[in-house]
């Protein structure tokens, strides 16, 4: 997938059951790291209005590969959807690889569980623009709907290959 945004988690001890598997609930949370950290990057601390702010209406997980304790894992995040007072949100986290001679850490390409590059999980959210003085939805400020649908072309558009003969 890609991403509008994206960030790099080590998974923290904490994060994993009995089973050595980061805990369902926990990508969730990832999901909100990178969502809040997109929406901060862009507008500022948008959510600290009291007033007006953002509600998720819907969250999905697919989970698709374990992650373990001391994983590195991108989370990326992206608009898909805009409708008036709400929009969807696509995620994929993946395991990403390490580059040992630059000690930095890239998103991977290899197949199977505890390899680098698997999906680890997807999912989608539905935040919906929320007034909770009123407890009412609110069309998406203008603002935002414009970065949204920016970021939807940015992270949609296929590139053509022209073949010369």
């Amino acid at each position: 997938m890609k991403a509008a945004y994206s960030i790099k988690i080590k998974v923290p001890f904490g994060d994993v059951d009995m089973m050595g598997h980061v805990n369902n609930a926990k990508y969730l949370t990832y999901f909100e790291t990178a969502r809040t950290e997109y929406l901060s990057s862009q507008f500022g601390p948008i959510l600290q209005n009291p007033k007006e702010s953002v509600i998720i209406a819907r969250a999905e997980v697919n989970y698709r590969s374990p992650a373990k304790w001391n994983d590195e894992l991108i989370v990326k995040v992206r608009p898909s959807s805009v409708g008036n007072s709400s929009w969807v949100y696509d995620y994929e986290i993946v395991r990403a690889a390490r580059d040992e001679e630059e000690n930095e850490v890239k998103e991977g390409g290899g197949e199977g569980e505890g390899e680098e590059g698997i999906i680890v999980a997807d999912g989608k959210t539905v935040q919906v623009s929320y007034d909770y003085t009123r407890r009412t939805k609110i069309p998406i400020p203008e603002e935002l709907r414009r970065s949204l649908l920016k970021d939807i072309e940015r992270t949609t558009r296929t590139t053509m290959i022209e073949k010369k003969d």
